[in-house]
């Protein structure tokens, strides 16, 4: 079929955009428009001649569009590919009141069981006596110590020497 024309508005488009595809088939009994993706191939019944508009919003990079007119029992095709392009992706970052970039280990923080804690612990330790709050101080340290002490082995012993000094200081206080 000579005089069978299939054009479209434009050849590259992003995820979303829409193509106007416009197409003239005189002498067809009937015109069929496929639409592959990538992902799944749609046919659709059109009319001889007319023009349509379609959104591309999924594609594996090209969608495949392909006019065939039938006539007298055979068909005649063409084609076009139009390139689709993905839409940029926007990274959304948490920020404090200030609009600073929050890390990780602030927006933990910052999180309600975290703060409901931190409240708790700081009203508890106002509440205790001063052999207490040493002990907790102890604690603590100690704590930190044994931890920091398995993940990098020197601090072990600085961390047990500066604990000593820490009670030293403590006893030659009172």
């Amino acid at each position: 079929m000579e005089k069978m024309t299939f054009t479209t508005d434009r050849t590259t488009v992003t995820e979303g955009e829409i193509v106007e595809v416009r197409w003239d088939c005189p002498g067809a009994e009937s015109v069929d428009l496929s639409i592959d993706n990538g992902y799944k191939t749609s046919v659709i019944p059109l009319e001889t001649s007319g023009s349509k508009r379609f959104r591309l919003n999924r594609s594996k990079g090209r969608t495949r569009l392909v006019l065939t007119a039938h006539v007298g029992g055979k068909g005649f095709s063409k084609a076009i590919k139009i390139k689709v392009k993905e839409i940029p992706v926007t990274k959304a970052e948490t920020v404090d009141q200030r609009g600073e970039k929050m890390g990780w280990l602030k927006r933990w923080m910052n999180m309600p069981k975290w703060q409901s804690f931190l409240t708790r612990y700081r009203q508890g330790r106002q509440a205790m006596p001063k052999e207490k709050k040493l002990a907790s101080n102890l604690l603590l340290m100690l704590g930190a110590v044994l931890l920091l002490g398995a993940v990098i082995p020197f601090v072990l012993p600085l961390g047990l020497f500066a604990l000593a000094c820490y009670l030293l200081w403590v006893v030659m206080k009172r």
